[in-house]
């Protein structure tokens, strides 16, 4: 069984953002990103901004702020509050609502026919009617699965997804780790940088449950 580990990414939602405050003046003036760091083809306008760097990219959107990490090593935690954690430092005044760190793996064999049936055998139930009912050969498997942790709710989603592959489509399992936390308290830029703290944590969680899996 392999597992292949998707780009890791965080999600901020808030009520309102606006990207045209996200120049590459604001980035360098309030020292998130040098000139050098901005590549060519990151993009500004007053309805998106997209930072691309070596080690990371940016979204922003009206709606939300997205982050991704092109780091595999354990530099990823350092990375996020460098960049991410002094935009929101800088945007103290946004109506923050929720943030999640997502963290995702691609479970597969290289017999398609197997991947077809994992699902089936991590979940599947002989003693329930609902099962039965998709007791057939095309019928596809996963789950649903939370709880609270590290300060903020862990939501497994286990799915099946049919990935294409040069040799053609490949039936997978996706596991989606979201670390979500729902911003209640009056400061809400400051419980976004203490969730960033706990990347790390949440990181190797998610790696200590995918272990189980193989």
């Amino acid at each position: 069984m392999k597992m292949e580990m998707n780009p890791a990414n965080v999600v901020i939602i808030a009520r309102q953002f606006n990207p045209s405050i996200i120049s590459q003046y604001w980035l360098i003036k309030n020292g998130i990103f040098t000139e050098e760091e901005i590549q060519p083809d990151s993009m500004f306008s007053p309805v998106i901004a997209n930072v691309h760097s070596r080690d990371c990219e940016v979204l922003v959107l009206p709606e939300q702020l997205q982050f991704m990490s092109k780091l595999a090593d354990q530099s990823g935690q350092e990375l996020l509050i460098s960049k991410l954690g002094k935009i929101v430092q800088a945007l103290p005044h946004t109506p923050f609502v929720a943030v999640g760190l997502n963290f995702s793996w691609q479970v597969y064999d290289e017999d398609d026919a197997s991947n077809a049936a994992l699902g089936r055998k991590l979940f599947f139930r002989d003693n329930s009617p609902l099962y039965k009912f998709f007791d057939v050969d095309d019928a596809r498997f996963g789950s649903y699965m939370s709880r609270d942790i590290l300060g903020c709710r862990l939501k497994l989603d286990i799915k099946p997804v049919t990935v294409p592959c040069p040799e053609g489509a490949s039936n997978r399992l996706l596991f989606g780790f979201n670390f979500h936390l729902q911003l209640i308290e009056d400061d809400k830029a400051e419980s976004i940088l203490n969730l960033f703290q706990k990347w790390d944590k949440a990181k190797e969680t998610a790696i200590s449950l995918m272990k189980q899996i193989a």
